[in-house]
């Protein structure tokens, strides 16, 4: 019998049951559905798998191999909700960063943007770049291993890395959120205005990339 998702999901469901059973699940869930995936800028692909009025859970995918970028190579930035993940396959490592104005030498600020559902190819996405100055100084870094969890705190700064060599994927549950501005770290040299919309993927092909 293929493996279930049992939704709706729950933290303690997605932390105690075995990775392999979970990411079977999600890859026949995939194949089943065939829901829409949306290809994030940095590369990877985002899947809303359960979403309701206290929060959303998606399913991450980094493939092998290169990930092209869209818009800025940049990547600490920050949520406007708390997000606990799960390593299903591969690794990851998280790295926290103390993000802190500056009067010069800094890196430009950008805030983000949607113009509507996030999870619609038709929302435009993009980045503004704010007046302020930045410069962001590690906290932590820590690997996370398939089976382990992690945390990101609302505004809390961050990066996800993930080699090219290895495919990685992850359940987010994004939950607790707290209006107010998401920012991204720039990089000098770019536009006032970044712009994009992301690209749409079908999930049954996603499903033939996860290693299960």
């Amino acid at each position: 019998m293929p493996a279930e998702l049992t939704l709706p999901l729950s933290l303690q469901y997605v932390r105690e049951t075995p990775a392999e059973h979970l990411l079977a699940a999600v890859k026949n869930w995939l194949s089943r559905s065939n829901p829409i995936c949306l290809v994030h800028p940095h590369g990877f692909f985002v899947v809303p798998v359960d979403r309701t009025d206290v929060g959303d859970w998606r399913f991450h995918l980094w493939p092998k191999g290169k990930r092209p970028v869209r818009g800025m190579p940049a990547f600490i930035h920050n949520h406007d909700r708390h997000v606990d993940s799960r390593i299903l396959s591969g690794h990851l490592t998280n790295i926290t960063y103390d993000v802190a104005l500056v009067e010069e030498d800094g890196l430009p600020l950008y805030d983000v943007g949607y113009g509507g559902d996030r999870y619609e190819k038709s929302t435009s996405n993009f980045l503004l770049k704010t007046t302020s100055q930045v410069q962001a100084r590690t906290l932590q870094t820590e690997t996370v291993l398939t089976g382990q969890h992690y945390r990101v705190d609302r505004y809390a700064y961050h990066e996800a890395q993930v080699p090219e060599g290895v495919c990685t994927a992850s359940l987010a549950w994004m939950h607790s959120k707290v209006p107010g501005p998401v920012n991204v770290v720039g990089i000098d040299g770019y536009p006032e205005r970044i712009e994009f919309q992301r690209m749409e993927f079908a999930g049954a092909e996603l499903a033939k990339l996860l290693p299960v």
